[in-house]
């Protein structure tokens, strides 16, 4: 077995020994199945888990909780979307000729050779 996948199924076996309450959500109904097949108990669910009607609820209503009313991000470090309009490329049906590839490294040589670079 992948030690990777062993390390990670040993880490969500500790989370539901912390919180049993994980096997009661919809995407564990497999897991929590499983268990009670093989004659397993699982803890009755707790006030922490979420119905099904109040996780709707909850993606429907847009209003910070009062929890998060109080919350300050700083967005300073944060990389703004680039909201520029895409800029014209060249043909990609144009097939390259030796004349158009002489012209793009003469160019090329031009702007190196103007360049000031700094070692």
């Amino acid at each position: 077995m992948d030690p990777h996948k062993v390390s990670e199924l040993q880490a969500f076996m500790k989370m539901c020994k912390q919180d049993p309450s994980i096997l009661h959500t919809e995407e564990m109904h497999f897991l929590k199945e499983w268990v009670e097949s093989m004659e397993g108990k699982i803890l009755p669910a707790t006030p922490k888990t979420k119905s099904r009607e109040n996780i709707k609820k909850e993606k429907t209503d847009n209003k910070p909780s009062s929890e998060e009313s109080g919350l300050q991000i700083d967005s300073e470090a944060v990389i703004e979307p680039n909201t520029d309009a895409p800029q014209e490329t060249g043909d990609d049906n144009v097939e390259m000729t030796r004349e158009m590839t002489d012209q793009a490294n003469d160019k090329k040589e031009t702007v190196e050779g103007s360049c000031v670079c700094y070692q």
